[in-house]
């Protein structure tokens, strides 16, 4: 029996375009940085990004350095929204009454920058991003991020849920394999999925 469901941000809540983004990296003089974006799993500087071992000031100045000049923190910060494009609301409306009935968590590899968006597109919708979990779990605050077994641990550790009574909702395929060979339920998710649908159809 389900008592737990822990949603991915991107890609299953916020629907992504990473065409917008690596155009809006390109327009600043960044122009490969569609070779360091992934849809999935960062790597290199990004990943320390999105693991906290690089704060937002030092990730700007990496790009900087790509770039070869200076690029304004408002310039680069826009870039990088750019890859969260919108929130469906019914989204967030299906979330919040799921939370009536089950505890609902948020488990997210994000940074900063990105989060401060995701915030903004949470309120477009009516919403604050609390107001749809009953908690919120950051890569960049946790300093691990999917699909590390680690991040899963500390999830179960703090909140004390079941792994077996818990569905975990995500677009990735490396952090649903981890999830399972943990004991989670899994649903691996596409941003096109009808949602409410698929998650219904596993309670």
């Amino acid at each position: 029996m389900i008592k737990n469901i822990i949603f991915d941000l991107g890609g299953v809540i916020v629907r992504l375009d990473r065409n917008a983004c690596v155009n809006s990296f390109r327009e600043i003089g960044f122009e490969d940085f569609g070779t360091i974006l992934n849809d999935f799993v960062q790597h290199g500087f990004f990943l320390d990004f999105e693991k906290g071992r690089i704060d937002s000031a030092q990730f700007r100045d990496i790009i900087r350095k790509y770039i070869g000049s200076y690029v304004a923190d408002e310039k680069i910060d826009k870039a990088m929204a750019d890859f969260l494009a919108e929130i469906p609301v019914y989204k967030l409306e299906f979330i919040c009454r799921l939370k009536q009935s089950y505890n609902v968590y948020m488990l997210s590899n994000t940074n900063p920058i990105a989060i401060n968006q995701v915030r903004i597109l949470f309120k477009d919708c009516g919403y604050e991003i609390n107001d749809c979990f009953h908690q919120i779990f950051l890569s960049y605050e946790m300093n691990m991020a999917k699909p590390d077994a680690e991040i899963f641990e500390k999830l179960v550790s703090e909140t004390g849920i079941n792994p077996a009574e818990s569905l975990f909702v995500d677009d990735g395929s490396l952090n649903i394999q981890t999830a399972a060979s943990l004991g989670f339920q899994t649903l691996l998710a596409s941003q096109e999925c009808d949602l409410e649908k698929e998650v219904l159809h596993l309670l």
